[in-house]
């Protein structure tokens, strides 16, 4: 009988979702469709699982990688492809403001106009809800601004935003105005503007202990500091 390993709903972002692995229950799934993804054009191939207990699940692989499960929820509708189209959506959505959206490539059950259809309605929907986003000016994201974090709506509600991490890395900070809180699960670091400020100060001290030490190579080496970045912040910092 294929059953699903837990009946929790929703699309895999962090270890908060397990939906098992599909090690056993490859063979159960049906190939969907291929789209190119992010930046770097990365090829997915997509694949559906319907269960006996009236759940759908999405799995892709990546460049021909592992078979992994993406998303699972309930059956929503009688026919198969609408809640085909529904996880699609969901699967979509959720990635879209880190990813941005995908390239159709082909498909046996959605055309490339159902497809598109799909992407123009999330699009269409977040639009809507980054201006409202907009129109809700908060000291979390002016200081954000100020901090050159780049804060910008998720399109997910009014009240959701992202930032660029301050550690630099290639993640972001997950930012609520209804509270004025951020958080960033990667770093595992959270607060308010208190915190931030805290982080942030931790921030420049490495880096200005990193540009000391070169620094002082570069004094022992060759007698004078020999990197622009170097002269320029030792200038504006003394």
């Amino acid at each position: 009988m294929k059953t699903v390993f837990t009946k929790e709903e929703g699309v895999i972002m962090n270890s908060r979702l397990d939906f098992g692995d599909t090690k056993d229950i490859v063979n159960e799934f049906h190939y969907l469709m291929d789209t190119t993804e992010t930046m770097w054009e990365v090829e997915f191939k997509y694949f559906y699982r319907i269960t006996d207990d009236n759940y759908i699940q999405l799995a892709y692989r990546m460049d021909g990688g592992e078979l992994q499960l993406s998303a699972q929820f309930k059956l929503r509708y009688e026919n198969i492809k609408e809640n085909i189209a529904f996880i699609v959506k969901e699967n979509i959505e959720v990635h879209s403001p880190y990813e941005g959206y995908p390239v159709f490539e082909k498909s046996d059950l959605l055309t490339e106009w159902e497809f598109n259809g799909i992407i123009q309605a999330i699009s269409d929907a977040k639009e809507s809800i980054i201006k409202q986003a907009k129109a809700i000016q908060t000291p979390l994201i002016d200081y954000l601004r100020e901090q050159k974090l780049n804060p910008r709506p998720t399109g997910y509600n009014p009240n959701s935003w992202i930032a660029n991490c301050p550690c630099g890395g290639n993640h972001f900070i997950m930012v609520s105005t209804l509270n004025d809180e951020w958080g960033c699960g990667y770093c595992k670091r959270k607060g308010k503007i208190p915190e931030l400020e805290k982080w942030l100060q931790e921030v420049k001290i490495k880096e200005d202990q990193k540009r000391l030490s070169r620094m002082m190579q570069e004094l022992k080496e060759h007698g004078s500091i020999q990197s622009k970045d170097l002269t320029k912040w030792w200038m504006k910092r003394y």
